[in-house]
C-alpha cells in the first residue's frame, strides 16, 4: 500500500460514513460535537505550545497518568492536550487527568483532518501512547518538524503480522518517530522489524506498573458493599471487563460452585458497556437471581442477588478491593486479555484464560512467579476455582506474590521521563522545579 493510496481509501471511508453520522447529528447533538472535533474542528485552545499526549482509550488513559503527573511535577506552566478515540477514553481521562488543559477527540487520520488539529493545537511535542501509530498523523508532524515519541510501546503478536504485511508502507511513517519507548525486549525488536531505527529504540518498562489508583471514599470498600447491599459475609467473585462467549461460561460454573458456597456472589463487568443488553439477555435465561449496579440502593429491599452487572464506569477498581477471586476477561475466548495488574496492588488472587496474547511477556512472568493462574478453559476454571475458595491461604499466597512482582517491576515512569525530558529543555514558559 502506498501513502495516496490509503489516504484515497480514508477519504472514500469518509464520504461513506457521512451521511450517517449528519442525520445521527440531527437527534443527538453530542455526535455532531464531537465528529466536529474528529473532523479536526478544534474549539479554541488557551494553551500555548503545548505538549500533546494521544491515548486512544481508558487502558492507555490510565497507564499515562504517572507520566503526566511526573510531567507537570517538573515542568508545572507546561500545557497539556490529551486526545483520546473513544469517549469512554475521553470520560476516563477528564476525571482521572485533572493535569490535562483539554481532552479533546483525535481527528480522523484523513490529511485535511490532521492538518487543521496540528494547526488548532500548535504543539511543541507529541506523545503516542502504546501503539497508535496513524500514518497521516505521523507524517503531518514529521513534515512540520514536531518532535514525536512512542512510549510504553507495545507489538501484540497479533498486530505483529498485521503491520508485518505493510512494512514498507510503516517504515515511511516511523522514520518520522524522534524515540521509541517500548516495554520490553520482544517489543523493542518488533518495532525495529517494523521498520524503526535500532538507534532511536529503548526498552524502558511498563507503565502500568507505576499506576496510582484512585482512593478509596471515606468508608473505603464498606461504602461500596453497602451500596450493593451486601452484609459482608459474602465472598465476591469478580470478572473484569468481559466480551461476549464468556458471560455464558461464567455463569454456568458460577452456578456449580454456588451449590459449594451459599454466599458466593458473582460480579460481572463487561469491558464494554452497550454490551449490557446482550448480557442481560442471558442472565434472563439463566436460573440466578441478578441486579444492575445501578438498581441499588432499591434492590437491596429485595435481597442480595446473586449476580450483580456493573453497569457504570470507574468502579471497578473499588470492587477489586474486596473481591476474593478477580478473573481478567477476554482471555477465555481469543480477543488477547486485559491488563490483569490493577488487582494485584490489592494482593488479589487473579485468574485468565488461555488467551492472553494482548499481556504476553506480563502473563507468562506472573504464571512464573506463581502470582497469577491460567486455566485452559471451562473445566479447569470450575477447578480452579473450587480449590481456591475452599483455600483462603491458597488465594493469598497468589495474591501476595503476584504483588511482590509489582512492586519489582516499578520505575518505568522514571526512565521515561529521563528519556523525554531533552525534548523539554528548550521549552522556556516552563520553568523546572527540581
Amino acid at each position: 500500500m502506498t501513502h495516496p493510496l490509503y489516504s484515497i481509501l480514508i477519504t472514500f471511508l469518509l464520504i461513506l460514513s457521512m451521511p450517517y453520522f449528519l442525520v445521527r447529528g440531527l437527534f443527538q447533538r453530542r455526535t455532531l460535537r464531537d465528529w466536529t472535533q474528529r473532523l479536526g474542528f478544534f474549539p479554541s485552545l488557551s494553551a500555548k505550545r503545548p505538549v500533546w499526549l494521544h491515548a486512544a482509550s481508558v487502558g492507555e488513559v490510565f497507564c499515562s497518568v504517572p507520566l503526566v503527573k511526573r510531567l507537570k511535577r517538573e515542568f508545572p506552566n507546561c500545557n497539556v492536550i490529551l486526545t483520546t478515540v473513544t469517549r469512554t477514553g475521553k470520560e476516563a481521562a477528564k476525571k482521572y487527568v485533572p493535569e490535562a488543559d483539554s481532552v479533546l477527540f483525535l481527528p480522523v487520520d484523513h490529511p485535511f483532518s490532521v492538518g487543521q488539529a496540528i494547526k488548532r493545537i500548535d504543539p511543541r511535542l507529541l506523545l503516542i501512547a502504546e501503539t497508535e501509530l496513524w500514518p497521516n498523523l505521523l507524517r503531518s508532524c514529521g513534515k512540520r518538524g514536531i518532535p514525536m515519541i512512542l512510549f510504553n510501546g507495545r507489538i501484540s503478536e497479533k498486530s505483529f503480522q498485521r503491520y508485518r504485511l505493510f512494512r514498507a508502507f510503516f517504515r515511511g511513517c516511523l522514520k518520522y518517530i524522534s524515540l521509541f519507548l517500548m516495554q520490553t525486549v520482544e517489543d523493542r525488536d518488533r518495532i525495529v522489524e517494523i521498520g524503526a531505527a535500532p538507534e532511536k529504540t529503548r526498552v524502558a518498562g511498563n507503565l502500568k506498573f507505576d499506576q496510582t489508583l484512585p482512593a478509596p471514599s471515606s468508608g473505603g470498600v464498606t461504602d461500596i458493599t453497602k451500596v450493593l447491599g451486601l452484609r459482608g459475609e459474602e465472598t465476591l467473585l469478580i470478572a473484569g471487563s468481559t466480551h461476549s462467549g464468556e458471560e455464558e461460561i461464567l455463569i454456568d460454573v458460577f452456578k456449580d460452585l454456588k451449590k459449594v458456597d451459599l454466599h458466593l456472589v458473582l460480579v460481572l463487568a463487561p469491558r464494554h458497556l452497550e454490551r449490557l443488553k446482550e448480557v442481560e439477555d442471558i442472565l434472563g435465561k439463566e436460573s440466578v437471581s441478578w441486579a444492575r449496579r445501578t438498581s441499588f440502593p432499591t434492590a437491596q429491599d429485595r435481597g442480595s442477588p446473586d449476580v450483580i452487572l456493573l453497569d457504570t464506569m470507574g468502579e471497578l477498581t473499588s470492587l477489586y478491593r474486596s473481591g476474593a477471586i478477580i478473573f481478567v476477561g477476554g482471555s477465555l475466548v481469543p480477543v488477547g486479555g486485559h491488563n490483569p495488574l490493577e488487582p494485584l496492588f490489592f494482593k488479589k488472587c487473579v485468574l485468565f484464560g488461555p488467551h492472553m496474547f494482548h499481556f504476553s511477556e506480563i502473563s507468562r512472568n506472573l504464571i512464573e512467579a506463581g502470582g497469577a493462574i491460567q486455566v485452559r478453559g471451562r473445566e479447569d476454571l470450575s477447578f480452579q476455582l473450587k480449590r481456591l475458595l475452599s483455600n483462603e491461604g491458597a488465594r493469598q499466597e497468589v495474591g501476595e506474590r503476584g504483588y511482590q512482582f509489582v512492586e519489582r517491576h516499578r520505575g518505568a515512569t522514571e526512565k521515561m521521563f529521563a528519556e523525554i525530558r531533552p525534548f523539554l529543555k528548550d521549552i522556556s514558559d516552563c520553568k523546572s522545579q527540581i
